[in-house]
């Protein structure tokens, strides 16, 4: 697996930027591999996909970065969602993602 455990903070900031500027008209569609997921538009991080979900969520870019970081998921074992993506665990962080936002819509 090609996954570090953590992405610097500097590289973690310029990914939730980019998640907070993400073009809505190029969605998410599915992994590719362990370390890219594909969207409409190309291939982008793994780290970024799970960002642009938190961000569809929270509003605040600094509160994304918080909960990635060091936000136990207690559904997903008690590991951060950083954890869970050096784990390859990716699907399953966004899975949690699209049911919260799911509950905050219905």
């Amino acid at each position: 697996m090609n996954h570090t455990l953590s992405v610097t903070p500097a590289k973690l900031q310029s990914l939730v930027h980019a998640a907070y500027h993400a073009d809505a008209a190029d969605p998410l569609i599915s992994p590719m591999g362990d370390d890219s997921y594909s969207t409409l538009f190309g291939l982008i991080p793994v780290t970024l996909a799970v960002l642009r979900v938190a961000a569809e969520i929270e509003p605040d870019p600094v509160e994304v970065m918080e909960w990635y970081r060091s936000t136990p998921i207690l559904e997903l074992g008690g590991l951060s969602a950083e954890q869970l993506v050096a784990l390859g665990r990716v699907e399953a962080v966004i899975g949690f993602l699209r049911a919260i936002g799911r509950d905050r819509d219905g």
